[in-house]
């Protein structure tokens, strides 16, 4: 008897443990988000700048007629800007002209941006691995997934969007990279909700028992875990959408940032990832509500939304696949898309009575 109590003691006591470190991972997690946050706006700031002082000697040039890189290596980067020269050029005064596919101008950048660029994606990758691992040891804690209630779906959120950023990021390198900020803007949104639900009910330290309709583990982890990627490429598609209408539908106007044909192409890649996931999500929810609640949909605001922003996405698949529709129609289906996922989101959960609100 004397054994198995402290057997379970020092169970107990290790399971704090973790519960401590879990919350440190956690606390690490934030501070390198706000490290890779202040990188990524140094790097936009930076290559917006730059972008623009060698449009204006580009245009000074054009205005001379001199044309020609002879006598200058600055004017080389010029013509390389100018559709001259596709090929990336290191000049005297650190002008890097990176080149871009699909005949998009080259982005300017110099080697302090590359360098703040390349710390900003080092200190995401190590955020992205302490939420993950605050998270895992979460779990061995509570002995459940880590998305019983709006807290931890946050943080596994914005660990999901970290990774689906990171590898678009990794695959196009500054060609994404240059909008990177608003992955970290909408990061830090995302977990001061977390922290805010966090403490209003006591989640970061504790967490809730989970309710009857949760407690069939493997269900649970594969309905939820497809939302959360899913989210988080159509949090990723929004964000080529804006571009898109900021571009003005086509071209690239704003130099220093993809053109819309490419932004086009990027979001298009992520919906046709997160669009089967949130199916998938939709069909084992509805087997999930059959064996929670006897039936295999009610029309609940949750699963209502969920099916709202799926015929939204396929709309977008249709009309650019089959319709043929580019720039500011996308854009916009993108941004759509988007306003309803954010209301599946947080609105049946704070906003909307549903048998889904697991805000606490």
């Amino acid at each position: 008897m004397q054994l198995f109590m402290v057997t379970a003691s020092s169970e107990t006591a290790a399971l704090q443990g973790l519960a401590t470190l879990s919350k440190y991972l956690f606390t690490t997690g934030l501070c390198m988000i706000g490290v890779m946050t202040a990188a990524y706006l140094w790097y936009t700031i930076g290559t917006a700048r730059l972008a623009k002082q060698v449009m204006s000697q580009a245009q000074r040039q054009r205005n001379k007629g001199q044309r020609s890189a002879h006598g200058s290596r600055q004017a080389a980067a010029v013509a390389a800007v100018d559709g001259e020269s596709s090929v990336a050029t290191l000049v005297r005064d650190e002008v890097i002209l990176h080149e871009q596919p699909d005949g998009e101008k080259p982005i300017p950048l110099n080697r302090s941006l590359i360098a703040i660029g390349r710390i900003g994606t080092t200190v995401g990758w190590f955020a992205t691995l302490t939420l993950v691992l605050s998270q895992v040891l979460r779990t061995v804690v509570t002995g459940h997934a880590p998305w019983s209630n709006l807290f931890e779906f946050s943080v596994s959120f914005t660990a999901a969007l970290l990774l689906c950023y990171l590898i678009f990021e990794a695959r196009f390198h500054e060609r994404v990279r240059a909008w990177g900020l608003y992955v970290c803007l909408l990061s830090v949104v995302t977990l001061a909700i977390a922290i805010y639900v966090g403490t209003t009910y006591n989640l970061i330290t504790g967490s809730s028992q989970l309710i009857p309709a949760l407690q069939d583990q493997p269900i649970l982890t594969l309905h939820v875990s497809m939302a959360i990627f899913a989210y988080a490429l159509f949090s990723v598609a929004f964000g080529t959408g804006v571009i898109i209408l900021l571009q003005g539908g086509s071209g690239q106007r704003i130099a220093w940032l993809p053109s819309a044909e490419a932004a086009d192409e990027l979001g298009y890649k992520a919906v046709i990832i997160g669009f089967p996931l949130l199916a998938l999500n939709l069909i084992l929810g509805a087997y999930w509500a059959n064996y929670a609640w006897g039936h295999f949909w009610s029309w609940d605001p949750k699963e209502t939304s969920a099916l709202i922003t799926w015929l939204i996405y396929a709309v977008y698949l249709h009309a650019r696949g089959i319709r043929g529709w580019r720039g500011k129609r996308i854009g916009w289906l993108l941004v759509i898309g988007f306003a309803a996922t954010l209301f599946t989101y947080y609105g049946v959960s704070f906003l909307v009575p549903s048998l889904h609100s697991y805000a606490k």
